[in-house]
């Protein structure tokens, strides 16, 4: 080899192995004042490759730096790239506001958004001058490829799975074959403070969410799952579960896990293995929050009960919807109400925790009075059917959302095609879903709910199903430091729970003056 062609060799061979920085920004979920300091499991899963890769990877998120944007703006000159994930709402909001101090201090460093909303309208979001490329789906192999792909300054049209823009011309390379978590590298969750994201849950002081699975094969006409991850599910294999769960109870001395899986009860001989395989490793974690359907939970084995109580498992989230059969069948949830009932007294028998989402006021009609009308059959219902549940069990929780329409999911067309007038960019996404009150006002606008309707939804969720679930005075009084708090919490929370009591025995939730003063204490009283 001649001189010259040995030292340009050696210059390329140095070149690849520096500039190996990536900075990724995990915006805020909810409004400042709300204080989210959660896991950045998205941005943990798109560097898993790269950290293995030796990659000077700096994750940044408000409840981790107390001056994250300076730190970015300041830190970020030899970076490959930006990487940003959203969801639709407060996160696209937050994500802009550093996306444009960024772009103006460092133009020539791309911009890579992923997550949720990028996922569903990557021609929309990359068209944004503050996005010069979209990662569609999971990024776990893609954002590594692509990664690699800027740092050696490669063509991207070789990058399965990835929007991009050269000029004014979007591009969109073919869809990425589904991920194999199996063969990935464990969540490198060293790359960010723990201490800083632990949870203080109903099933453990340092809880530490997790995802085990990808993906849900269900077809609920609400949900984008069939956009984003084709309605394929992914597990990562019981084994490695269990390896990386041990490994949280080691390094971080977690004492529970939040699943935080689209569903996790897929598989029930996976949910087996996974029990059957913490009881001979004599781990002592709870488990929570793991999503799954009340039908198919409700067919699982007495055994598979048996072993998921004895390993911990603490709470289940499930999305009942509607006590409407009728509402049921229009969201396509292939379920019917009776199976909610069936899954309520198995949970009851085996001690375990059910925190319901039920949905109200869905694109029905053109016609008000068409809407109104079904709106209160669901209520009637729904509410007839929480009865029903409470005398099974009065420890569980119940929430109420007002429906809103998620773009690209099937309700979503529907509603367009009943009138719905829905943000044409990506910085007018940034207010959709940000609060109850925006969802709310957004709805009333197609006229699917009263604004009556609107507000007892959000009471009947922060108010009157919070305070009735037995649970929750027990969560909320360790919190209080002083005696007089404690004493005041003791005395305000026991005449709560009596008009509460006696609001939902009648049913009647107008003059609600208790609530207004319930919300006041919920947003400054800093313990709710």
């Amino acid at each position: 080899m001649p001189p010259s062609s040995s030292k340009n060799s050696k210059t390329s061979l140095k070149t690849q192995s520096i500039n190996k920085k990536v900075v990724l920004f995990f915006p805020s979920p909810l409004p400042y004042e709300r204080n989210w300091h959660g896991v950045p499991l998205a941005l943990l899963a798109i560097s898993r490759i790269l950290d293995k890769e030796k990659y000077n990877i700096k994750i940044y998120a408000r409840h981790l730096q107390k001056n994250y944007l300076s730190e970015i703006l300041n830190n970020s000159h030899d970076s490959v790239c930006l990487g940003i994930s959203a969801m639709t709402g407060f996160q696209i909001k937050d994500g802009l506001k550093l996306a444009k101090a960024f772009k103006k201090k460092y133009p020539h460093i791309p911009i890579v958004w992923g997550g949720w909303h990028p996922s569903i309208l990557p021609n929309q979001t990359v068209k944004s001058r503050y996005v010069d490329i979209v990662v569609r789906g999971p990024g776990d192999v893609t954002f590594p490829a692509l990664v690699e792909a800027l740092r050696l300054k490669k063509d991207l049209k070789n990058i399965k799975g990835i929007t991009y823009k050269i000029g004014h011309k979007v591009i969109t390379n073919p869809d990425r074959e589904p991920v194999d978590l199996g063969l990935l590298p464990p969540l490198p969750y060293h790359l960010v403070n723990i201490e800083k994201c632990l949870q203080n849950t109903e099933y453990g002081k340092r809880t530490i969410p997790y995802i085990s699975s990808y993906g849900c094969p269900h077809r609920c006409a609400f949900c984008v799952e069939e956009i984003v991850n084709k309605r394929r599910w992914k597990p990562v294999p019981a084994k490695i579960v269990l390896k990386e769960w041990q490994n949280l109870i080691k390094k971080y001395k977690a004492d529970s896990v939040a699943v935080y899986d689209s569903n996790f009860f897929v598989n029930e001989q996976r949910v087996t293995d996974i029990c059957q395989g913490m009881i001979n490793k004599k781990m002592k974690l709870n488990w929570g929050n793991a999503n799954g359907r009340a039908g198919q939970l409700s067919r699982y084995k007495d055994d598979t009960w048996k072993l998921m109580q004895k390993t911990g498992c603490a709470m289940i989230l499930t999305g009942a919807e509607s006590g409407s059969q009728s509402a049921l069948d229009f969201i396509s949830k292939d379920m019917n109400v009776d199976e909610l009932i069936k899954f309520t007294q198995k949970c009851k028998q085996y001690n375990i925790k059910i925190l319901y989402s039920f949905l109200v006021g869905l694109p029905w009609s053109k016609n008000p009075k068409e809407n109104d009308k079904f709106v209160a059959q669901e209520y009637e219902a729904t509410l007839s059917l929480i009865d029903k549940l409470l005398l099974i069990s009065d420890r569980n929780r119940y929430t109420y959302y007002i429906f809103l329409p998620y773009p690209g999911a099937p309700l979503f067309i529907r509603a367009v095609k009943l009138g719905l007038n829905y943000p044409k960019s990506l910085e007018s996404w940034s207010n959709y879903l940000m609060s109850p009150e925006n969802a709310f006002k957004e709805t009333l606008k197609q006229k699917w709910i009263s604004p009556r309707d609107a507000r007892l939804t959000a009471m009947l969720t922060q108010y009157i199903f919070g305070i009735m679930d037995r649970d929750t005075y027990d969560m909320l009084y360790p919190r209080i430091k002083s005696s007089l708090g404690k004493i005041s919490f003791k005395i305000g929370f026991s005449v709560a729970l009596a008009l509460v009591k006696l609001r939902w025995r009648y049913k009647y939730f107008d003059l609600p003056l208790d609530y207004w003063f319930f919300s006041i204490i919920h947003r400054y009283g800093g313990i709710l």
